[in-house]
C-alpha cells in the first residue's frame, strides 16, 4: 500500500488523512513506546444519533508504538527498493515531508472520531460522513494552511459557529469546536455535530453505541449497522465453493486493532439476530478457512493459520494475530513481488517497442 503526503488542496485536513493512513498502512510511531491502544477518548457524545457507523482512531497512541513504527518503516524501506519509487523511505522522512508541505506538525494530531449517516445522495457522496478531530492546532493555523495550499473558502454561520465550506458546490466543510477540536466532512454532517453540541440534536445512543463500546480497546475501534436490504451475501458467494447466505443474518459489524508486545492483532465481530444464526456464520467462516488453507500456497496457508474464529452467543469474532517480525517479512515479500511484476511489465513493453521498430524498419 503506497503512502503519500496529503493532497495539496486539502492540506488542513491533514488530521484526517494522517489518521486514515495510520490505520490502513501502519504508518506510525517515531517516539517509542509499548502502548496497546485505547478508545477512552472517543467523542461519541458529539456524534449525531442518526449515525449508522462510528469509529475511533487513537493517533497519538499509534505515534508512540514501537511495533507499528517498525512495520511502517519496513513498508517504506521495501518501497524504496523500487526504481519507480521516489518518496520517503522512513516514517521520520514521511512526517517531515508532510510538515514541510502543510506547515502543520503531524504529532499535534491526537485522535479522530469518525461517523457516517445515511443521507440523500449527492453528486460526490452517497452518505453523509464526517470526523471530529482532537488536535493542538488553532483555528487560524488550520484555515491558513488550507488557504495557502489553494483551498477557497466560503464562510457561513451555523449555531453561532463559523463554518468554512469548500469544494464542489461547497459540499465539504470545516468548523472549529474549541480547545483544538475540529469537525470536518460533508457540510450536512458538520452541521449535525454543531447541532448536537448546541443541544438541538440528540447524540449517538442505542444499539450502535453499545456495539462500539463493547469492542476491545485498540488504536482503531469501529461499529456499523448493516442494512439487510443492502447486504449482497448471495452475490458475494456466487462464484465460491462456500455458501455465504448465512451472512444475511448479520445486523452489526464491529472491530478493533491493537498491539501487545511484539504482536499485532485485528478483530472483526459479526453480530447476528440470534445465537443460531451466529452458529451458522461460525461454521461458514471456519469451513472457509479450512478449505482455502488446503488449496493455497505456503504463504496463504501460513497467513490463514494466524486467523481464528469463535462464537459467543449472537456474536462471531474473527481474529488475526501475528508477530511484528513475520509481518515485516510479509511486507517485504509483498513489495518484492510488486516490484518484480512492474519490472517484468516494463521489460515486456520495451521488448514490444523494439520489435515494433524493427518490423517497421
Amino acid at each position: 500500500m503506497r503512502l503519500t503526503p496529503p493532497d495539496s488542496g486539502r492540506t488542513a485536513l491533514l488530521a484526517v488523512g494522517l489518521s486514515v493512513l495510520l490505520v490502513t498502512a501502519g504508518c506510525t510511531g517515531f517516539i517509542g513506546g509499548e502502548g496497546s491502544g485505547s478508545g477512552d477518548g472517543a467523542a461519541t457524545e458529539r456524534v449525531p444519533a442518526d449515525a449508522s457507523m462510528v469509529g475511533y482512531v487513537d493517533a497519538a497512541g499509534m505515534l508512540e508504538d514501537d511495533s507499528l513504527r517498525d512495520l511502517a518503516n519496513a513498508a517504506f524501506e521495501a518501497q524504496g527498493q523500487s526504481e519507480f519509487y521516489s518518496g520517503p523511505t522512513s516514517v521520520e522522512e514521511w512526517l517531515t515531508q508532510v510538515e514541510d508541505e502543510s506547515g502543520l506538525d503531524p504529532s499535534n494530531v491526537e485522535s479522530m472520531t469518525f461517523y457516517g449517516t445515511e443521507g440523500e445522495s449527492v453528486p460526490t457522496n452517497a452518505q453523509q460522513a464526517g470526523a471530529v478531530i482532537e488536535t493542538s492546532f488553532t483555528e487560524d493555523e488550520i484555515v491558513s494552511a488550507m488557504e495557502e495550499s489553494g483551498t477557497e473558502f466560503a464562510e457561513e454561520s451555523h449555531q453561532d459557529t463559523t463554518v468554512y465550506t469548500y469544494g464542489y458546490q461547497n459540499q465539504n466543510a470545516l468548523a472549529a469546536l474549541g480547545d483544538g477540536a475540529f469537525v470536518v466532512g460533508d457540510t450536512t454532517a458538520v452541521e449535525s455535530v454543531l447541532d448536537v453540541d448546541a443541544g438541538d440534536e440528540e447524540a449517538l445512543g442505542g444499539e450502535l453505541l453499545a456495539q462500539f463500546e463493547s469492542t476491545d480497546d485498540g488504536y482503531l475501534r469501529f461499529a456499523a449497522d448493516v442494512p439487510q436490504d443492502q447486504l449482497p451475501a448471495d452475490e458475494l458467494g456466487g462464484n465460491s465453493q462456500v455458501d455465504t447466505s448465512a451472512f444475511n443474518a448479520v445486523t452489526y459489524v464491529s472491530g478493533s486493532f491493537d498491539t501487545s508486545g511484539d504482536e499485532v492483532s485485528m478483530r472483526m465481530n459479526m453480530i447476528s439476530e440470534s445465537s443460531d444464526d451466529a452458529s451458522r456464520i461460525n461454521d461458514v467462516v471456519d469451513g472457509a478457512l479450512s478449505l482455502y488453507s488446503g488449496v493455497g500456497g505456503d504463504e496463504l496457508r501460513e497467513a490463514l493459520e494466524k486467523l481464528s474464529v469463535s462464537q459467543d452467543g449472537d456474536t462471531v469474532t474473527v481474529t488475526y494475530t501475528d508477530t511484528v517480525d513475520e509481518l515485516e517479512d510479509r511486507i517485504e515479500a509483498m513489495y518484492s513481488m510488486s516490484g518484480s511484476a512492474s519490472a517484468t511489465g516494463s521489460a515486456s513493453s520495451s521488448t514490444d517497442a523494439t520489435d515494433g521498430a524493427a518490423t517497421t524498419a
